[in-house]
């Protein structure tokens, strides 16, 4: 009894610490999307306070600095693309890793966790000569390729999940007369779909909400991401910060909509690719 009195207190505890800790974390969303009905003036006296008054002033002013659609159709063509080549390149890589018992594959599965393991910005610039010697800076195509080479994450999801599959449907395909590429794509490919699920819902987050590639490799106007339009806030003396919040806003509602329709696909694809690895 004593046992059960004290779990319970426990569980109490732990629920309360949890709340505590979502709503510390809900805080800078609030902070965002209070402060885009309100004036400059009242963000700044009171940045944490509901809105006296409901002021659309910000969003008016955010569409009118943006080329909305231009930049919208840039961010899902990029992400789009991106995502379906690290799908594809990744998927394609991970099953003879996974497949093949030889030493030579796991050389190439370290060789992809070096990879995977080096920092972003300590190639920045090789990343850029080389995008600029082969012609596609300020191209949303040269963007593309950056992202897609990045599929390293999504090659250890797959190599992980391909541990679980047995081998017994590729033999029996063979048999039938399937070539290994007909038995990948015939047999393998369809099973995949609770970790691709996963790997789609991480991979489109990144893609849509990253800063870094479309800053350094897209210089014009009409190249922009949707992300890359929050950067039109920051002056070279001051900074529009309602402007820049409102911006925010419109850039995570379509991926934010995207993750509440795709989150209960999350912990399945995760937790069956994590039984062997």
């Amino acid at each position: 009894m004593v046992n059960k009195r004290a779990r319970n207190v426990r569980s109490i505890c732990g629920e309360i610490i949890m709340l505590f800790l979502s709503i510390l974390m809900l805080i800078p969303f609030y902070y965002l999307v209070v402060n885009t009905f309100k004036s400059r003036q009242e963000s700044a006296a009171s940045p944490l306070a509901l809105p006296k008054q409901v002021v659309l002033d910000s969003y008016k002013r955010a569409f009118a600095s943006m080329n909305f659609f231009q930049s919208f159709t840039n961010s899902v063509v990029v992400t789009a693309v991106s995502v379906t080549a690290i799908v594809l390149l990744a998927a394609l890589a991970a099953y003879p890793i996974a497949r093949r018992k030889k030493k030579g594959y796991k050389i190439v599965l370290f060789y992809f966790l070096l990879g995977y393991m080096l920092p972003a910005q300590t190639i920045m610039i090789p990343l850029y000569n080389l995008l600029q010697n082969l012609h596609l800076l300020n191209n949303i195509f040269g963007l593309i390729m950056v992202y897609a080479s990045w599929c390293n994450f999504a090659l250890f999801l797959y190599q992980g999940f391909f541990s679980t599959l047995p081998v017994d449907m590729e033999e029996a395909a063979a048999i039938d007369g399937c070539t290994p590429w007909q038995s990948f794509w015939k047999v393998v490919f369809p099973l995949l779909k609770p970790i691709t699920t996963t790997i789609v819902i991480f991979e489109v987050m990144w893609v849509w909400n990253d800063f870094m590639y479309p800053y350094v490799f897209l210089s014009s106007n009409k190249s922009f991401t949707l992300v890359m339009q929050v950067y039109k806030g920051v002056g070279q003396f001051s900074n529009d910060w309602s402007m820049m919040l409102a911006t925010m806003v419109i850039v995570l509602v379509p991926v934010a909509i995207f993750y509440i329709f795709m989150q209960k696909n999350i912990v399945a694809g995760i937790t069956a690719g994590a039984v062997k690895g």
